[in-house]
C-alpha cells in the first residue's frame, strides 16, 4: 500500500516530514487512508489504517508503515534482521512480485494494528491474524526461495529466455499465491461495525 501509489503527485518532502514529525511528537496511533493496490486484496484502494508508532512489538509477518522517496508506504514484514545500529526490516506488498529495498528501523513509522473499511474494522492485533501474516511472511520467502532456485537451473539448463510453460507456470504460482491469500482473509476476516 502506498499512500500516494495513485497520486502522481506526492505531497512536498517538507510536508511529509511536518507531518511525520507531528505524528512522532504526539505518540499514540493514527489513522491515515490508503491508496494503491500493492497489498490488494488484504488491503484495498480506500481503506484506511490505524498506526501504532514506534517498532515495539513488531514481527515477521506484521504490516508496517514507512517512509520511503517522500511518501508512506505500508507492507508486509517478511524478515528481520538486528544489525548495528538498529533493525533492518525485509518488507513486500502482498499484491506485488518485488521487495522493497531494506527498510531501517528509523524508516519505519509504525505498525498497523487496524484495517477500516467501509465503516467496518477488522483488528489484525489478535493471535489468528498475527498467526495468518507469519504464514504468508513465510510463505512468501519460501516461494521466492523456491522458484529463485527453480529459475536458476532452468537458466542453466535451457537458457534465460522464458519459455511458454515458465511464464504459464508463473502466473499459475502468483494466482495461486493471492488465491491462497483471499482464502485466509476469508476464513479469519471478522469485520466489526
Amino acid at each position: 500500500m502506498e499512500t500516494s501509489n495513485t497520486d502522481p503527485t506526492p505531497p512536498p518532502p517538507s510536508l511529509l516530514k511536518a507531518a511525520v514529525d507531528l505524528w512522532d511528537q504526539a505518540r499514540g496511533q493514527h489513522l491515515i487512508p490508503v491508496t494503491g493496490r500493492s497489498m490488494q486484496p488484504f488491503i484495498q484502494d480506500g481503506d484506511r489504517v490505524l498506526v501504532a508508532h514506534g517498532i515495539a512489538g513488531v514481527r515477521r509477518g506484521d504490516v508496517v508503515v514507512f517512509r520511503r522517496e517522500g511518501r508512506l508506504i505500508a507492507h508486509r514484514v517478511l524478515r528481520i534482521y538486528h544489525r548495528q545500529p538498529g533493525r533492518v526490516f525485509i518488507t513486500k506488498g502482498d499484491g506485488i512480485r518485488r521487495f522493497d529495498p531494506p527498510v531501517h528501523a528509523g524508516e519505519v513509522l509504525g505498525r498497523v494494528l487496524t484495517v477500516e473499511r467501509d465503516g467496518q474494522q477488522l483488528s489484525l492485533d489478535t493471535f489468528s491474524w498475527r498467526a495468518a501474516g507469519w504464514l504468508i511472511a513465510v510463505g512468501t520467502l519460501s516461494w521466492t526461495t523456491f522458484y529463485g532456485w527453480s529459475r536458476d537451473i532452468k537458466r542453466r539448463l535451457v537458457g534465460s529466455r522464458p519459455s511458454r510453460l515458465t511464464v504459464t507456470l508463473n502466473r499459475g504460482a502468483t494466482a495461486c499465491s493471492s488465491l491462497a491469500l483471499k482464502i485466509v482473509q476469508a476464513a479469519l476476516c471478522r469485520w466489526e461495525a
